[in-house]
């Protein structure tokens, strides 16, 4: 491999080793003790994938001896896999990055008001991302019900208000309370029609109509024409 150094005085030491199949590492090393390895390459079979953990085993073991035993800890993160078909990685609104085992895209088309993706993770189920926010998964009964109040509230014979909402979720689980009527605002009929189709187990069937025996979906747009009419 190919080495380029590069030391400061006053802060730290830096090593960069380039192969020729195009791997590469960065050897960083910060004056206050953090050390820190990247390694890169291009590997798309198990094999491959075997061969870095084998090399990075021995960068460990080596380094112990460099330190002569004296490393408080040594912390291994799982390889990022750049550049696939499938995106597995989505940030969280506190900027967390998180990895699902996504192997497939569902539905992925922009409206007028944002993109909508339905990826399927096989651990997750269908999951609805609206401009690469993650919204809900099938699997996310139990946030549904804590948006509901989790069995606190009773919505027997009353009216319900839902603001958003396009997934389905909400309005499926309160129409099983028996509610006099639920309004359901929305702005984006096209969250809607990919849910109603690809996220069934979150909204069953209650977004193949929009007007039920006890609710209705009203889009925004149409919301604003009728109250400018009156």
């Amino acid at each position: 491999m190919t080495e380029t150094v590069h030391n400061w005085e006053d802060h730290g030491y830096l090593a960069t080793y380039i192969k020729k199949n195009g791997s590469f590492a960065n050897l960083r090393v910060h004056p206050h003790g953090l050390v820190l390895v990247d390694l890169q390459s291009y590997n798309d079979h198990t094999k491959g994938r075997e061969e870095t953990d084998q090399l990075l085993n021995k960068v460990e073991e080596r380094m112990k001896e460099v330190f002569h035993g004296n490393l408080k800890r040594v912390k291994r993160l799982p390889a990022i896999l750049r550049g696939g078909v499938i995106d597995r990685y989505w940030p969280t609104a506190d900027g967390r990055l998180v990895e699902y085992d996504i192997d497939e895209v569902v539905y992925d088309e922009d409206s007028p008001f944002q993109n909508i993706k339905i990826l399927h993770s096989k651990q997750f189920g269908n999951i609805l991302i609206l401009s690469g926010d993650v919204n809900l998964a099938e699997s996310d009964l139990a946030y549904t019900r804590a948006i509901m109040g989790s069995g606190k509230e009773d919505y027997t014979g009353k009216e319900v208000l839902i603001l958003g909402g396009g997934d389905g979720g909400i309005l499926y689980e309160i129409v099983k309370l028996k509610p006099k009527m639920v309004t359901m605002v929305e702005i984006d009929q096209m969250v809607i029609d990919g849910c109603k189709k690809h996220m069934r187990k979150t909204c069953g069937d209650v977004l193949d109509n929009l007007k039920g025996e006890c609710y209705e979906v009203i889009f925004v747009l149409l919301l604003l024409k009728v109250i400018f009419q009156m």
